[in-house]
């Protein structure tokens, strides 16, 4: 302690002598430099001080302005809210808005066969909205106690021991062994554009097939509760099943074989066989 006493003291006789020895134009410039650099710290101290209110405001406004309250889910049909807050692993004790979003946007949705993509968007700073894509399954076939699934495309996207309960069944189709996430291999390629057209024309007129039938000599008929439609070849389906439409109000509760091989608009008449 003695030590560094006396070399303090021995500093300030030294700087008192330097300033002695120094014109007071000197000391002015000494002083006015001293005061420039206080001024300098002060102004960055209250710089500092400035951004750090200024973080601790963001870091408010993120943890408190983007509280997570609402996940508003659109375009499910075949999965529940439930399932999909489940895909995005949702937590209702997460509460961050942008961290959800960035962390969740590209969910992977191979483990749901039937959704094709999924949209995430800030809905606003409490809302995630989510969008679902589902695949549209245009029928299912039976293979030894299996259910392959297929899209428009012809890809089979699941196959699982459950029945379908609102996608037709397609029976009297050839096909190789079948790989889920391959096309499923047919005979006639374009039985997949005839499907396609059948199921949206379903949907067009709120349709439920219970089953889609091929016959050996390429003719095809639809099972819609008691009542078999005769459809031909293919050809004007739009107007078949437009006629088909037409009519359920009448076959609905019937059983029997609607005949429409040969149809089209021009035709005033159709044949309905009552079983």
């Amino acid at each position: 302690m003695e030590n560094r006493a006396r070399e303090q003291s021995r500093k300030q006789k030294e700087k008192k002598r330097e300033e002695r020895s120094l014109s007071p134009a000197a000391l002015r410039g000494r002083k006015i430099r001293l005061e420039r650099r206080k001024e300098k710290i002060r102004r960055f101290l209250k710089g500092l001080i400035i951004f750090l209110a200024a973080v601790a405001v963001v870091a408010l406004i993120f943890i408190f302005g983007f509280r997570l309250k609402n996940v508003n889910v659109s375009g499910n049909s075949r999965y529940t809210q439930e399932q999909i807050l489940d895909l995005i692993q949702y937590d209702e004790q997460y509460h961050n808005t942008i961290i959800f979003y960035l962390r969740n946007r590209n969910i992977n949705v191979e483990s749901m066969p039937f959704i094709d993509a999924l949209y995430m968007e800030i809905g606003g700073a409490g809302t995630i909205n989510v969008e679902v894509v589902e695949k549209v399954v245009i029928g299912c076939i039976e293979d030894n106690g299996s259910y392959i699934y297929i899209d428009t495309g012809g890809v089979v996207c699941d196959i699982s021991e459950n029945p379908p309960e609102d996608i037709p069944l397609i029976t009297g189709l050839e096909y190789e062994a079948p790989a889920l996430n391959q096309v499923l291999t047919v005979t006639d390629n374009g039985v997949y554009d005839m499907l396609l057209n059948i199921t949206l024309l379903l949907q067009k007129y709120s349709l439920t097939a219970d089953s889609i039938d091929f016959s050996t000599d390429g003719t095809l008929s639809l099972q819609i509760g008691q009542i078999q439609v005769m459809l031909g070849t293919g050809s004007n389906m739009e107007d078949k099943m437009a006629e088909v439409n037409n009519l359920w109000s009448n076959l609905e509760g019937r059983q029997g074989v609607l005949h429409l091989e040969n149809y089209d608009s021009s035709q005033t008449s159709v044949i309905f066989t009552e079983r």
